[in-house]
């Protein structure tokens, strides 16, 4: 792992203009060159097969190393750095389905990276091939197989065993995807299937914490992130973070930490 840096412009890429069949797009392509700081609104699989170069997520560098995968979700701010890097891309919705399955991307706290080694790079390696070859022309295979990739990757991590139930895993995903939308509670029930009262009971029950509060946790984790992190304007930081209102941001951000965003900034540039 590399120091932290600095970014000042970043690009936000849409799912609309990324993944055209607004589920999956991947490729095994030769890079060299600065990707620039970006934010996808979707999720990002990057498995490196060979190269150097550096990799950095939420100003944290990590080196591209063969049979190193990095899975990035919508609140991660990040680029690549690369020499004759080849690497295999997939960029997918989860929305696209409820059978999706969830993976460690949907907590702030859980790290991107996945150093494979031995019989679990040979196999996630292939099945990510699989996708690239198959995904124009059958989807529902596609879909199968990065099913494959994530159950993989899960069991990998060690975090199965501490999933919740599939209607709280289904609104992380939601929330994680869709957190700088401006969704609400009852939205996130509709969207599940579930009324909200009852959504909102469930929530509490299986993590320990309340839906707003928990919502409140990924959007003021990635304000944190683009504060500490890049040179953005604050005003662009509150509405990269589903906040619209700066004064409603703010003074919430200083319950939250006990700073301003512009406090919290300075002290994160003598750091």
């Amino acid at each position: 792992m590399y120091p932290k840096a600095r970014c000042s412009a970043i690009k936000i890429l849409s799912k609309q203009s990324s993944i055209p069949n607004n589920f999956i797009e991947a490729s095994e392509k030769l890079f060299s060159g600065n990707s620039g700081s970006h934010i996808h609104e979707f999720f990002e699989i990057e498995y490196i097969l060979s190269g150097s170069g550096i990799c950095e997520i939420d100003g944290v560098s990590y080196p591209l190393e063969p049979h190193t995968l990095f899975l990035l979700n919508p609140a991660n701010t990040h680029a690549l750095r690369a020499e004759n890097t080849r690497l295999i891309n997939v960029m997918f919705r989860c929305a696209y389905s409820r059978d999706i399955v969830p993976l460690p991307l949907i907590d702030p706290d859980t790290s991107p990276v996945f150093r494979l080694t031995g019989s679990d790079s040979t196999l996630v390696s292939s099945l990510l091939s699989e996708i690239v070859s198959a995904y124009k022309s059958d989807l529902s295979y596609a879909r199968l197989l990065l099913e494959c990739v994530l159950q993989k990757l899960s069991h990998f991590s060690g975090t199965e065993d501490r999933l919740p139930l599939p209607y709280i895993r289904y609104a992380f995903l939601y929330v994680t995807e869709h957190f700088r939308d401006g969704i609400t509670l009852e939205s996130t029930a509709a969207h599940i299937g579930l009324t909200p009262t009852y959504f909102s009971d469930l929530f509490k029950k299986e993590t320990g914490m309340g839906f707003k509060a928990y919502l409140d946790r990924v959007r003021f984790s990635h304000a944190e992130s683009l504060l500490a992190f890049t040179d953005l304007p604050i005003s662009e930081i509150t509405r990269s973070a589903g906040f619209y209102d700066y004064a409603n941001f703010s003074r919430r951000f200083r319950l939250q930490f006990g700073l301003s965003p512009g406090e919290y900034r300075a002290r994160h540039r003598l750091k």
